[in-house]
């Protein structure tokens, strides 16, 4: 089970590995999901549990009936009581940057142990494609070739086609080099391939170039938590059902003052409400579209 070739290993993150051995499913634990959420959401309206748990805990049920017994024949699968990060940043032992990042999105903090994990964090709040997403939500615990192994994904989302992708972030290929860990990887892939969920690896490149684009996630992200009203909303979608799209600035002159109906703006993307065009920082001529699904909620 061993990705052999430079080839495999740069392209790891883009397609499917086919494992050149199966899993016996005869060496894996039942899988235990041991859960009680209680999820307070600040700033957004209350979703209890969040999407991502939800979609975490739907494995059980009836309808994911195959899903559901393609996870217990491979692994275990352990989550935290709180429905947070199951792993607790612990830098006594190893000089790493650590934080939280604050998320409206996800209505808590989000632990990050790099600073291209919060690259990420920030990439996933701006990402209206990104319904829900958290840090270490859980723990795969496997065996492979006799060993019993454990992987925690750095980052698992939740997208708007309710697929569940689990996110391993790296700085480049070489952090690929050692065959064990490549080994872990895979298995993880095919119990992801199993279970009809998505494993990707990202490297800094992935998260940061083109830098336009990374300075436009940021600024938008740190307009975050600027409150907006229903009223404002509602105004905002009937323009934009009205034009189907308008330029970043007329929409702003639209609000009492135009600086703060930029940053409202911003914050309405977080929301998944509006969508602007991050090829570049966003100014005046920057497209703003609306965002199909979550605005038929606010009628």
């Amino acid at each position: 089970m061993i990705l052999r070739t430079a080839q495999e290993v740069n392209a790891f993150s883009q397609r499917r590995v086919t494992p050149s051995l199966a899993l016996n499913p005869a060496n894996f634990p039942n899988v235990e999901i041991k859960m009680d959420i209680v999820h307070p959401r600040a700033g957004t309206p209350a979703r209890d549990p969040a999407p991502l748990n939800e979609a975490l805990l739907g494995l059980a049920c009836d309808e994911n009936r195959e899903a559901w017994e393609s996870l217990s024949a491979t692994a275990t699968m352990v989550l935290s009581k709180s429905g947070g990060s199951i792993r607790t940043i612990v830098t006594g032992r190893r000089i790493i940057t650590t934080g939280v990042y604050a998320s409206r999105k996800t209505g808590c903090g989000q632990p990050y142990e790099s600073m291209l994990e919060k690259a990420f964090f920030m990439l996933c709040e701006v990402d209206t494609d990104v319904v829900d997403y958290r840090a270490q939500p859980f723990r795969f615990e496997f065996v492979v070739d006799g060993i019993k192994r454990a992987y925690l994904p750095d980052a698992v989302t939740l997208r708007a086609d309710g697929t569940v992708e689990v996110i391993e972030i790296k700085r480049d290929p070489g952090d690929l080099r050692d065959p064990e860990y490549r080994l872990k990887l895979q298995a993880v892939r095919e119990i992801c391939d199993r279970i009809g969920w998505r494993f990707h690896i990202l490297f800094r490149t992935d998260l940061t170039e083109p830098s336009r684009f990374y300075r436009a996630v940021e600024d938008v992200q740190s307009w975050a938590f600027t409150k907006f009203s229903d009223a404002e909303v509602f105004e905002v979608v009937r323009q934009l059902r009205q034009h189907g799209q308008l330029p970043l600035g007329q929409l702003a002159d639209s609000f009492d003052e135009r600086l703060r109906g930029l940053a409202k703006l911003k914050a309405m993307m977080v929301g998944r409400i509006v969508r602007l065009d991050l090829t570049n920082i966003p100014d005046s001529s920057t497209p703003v579209t609306l965002v199909e699904g979550p605005q038929e909620e606010i009628q």
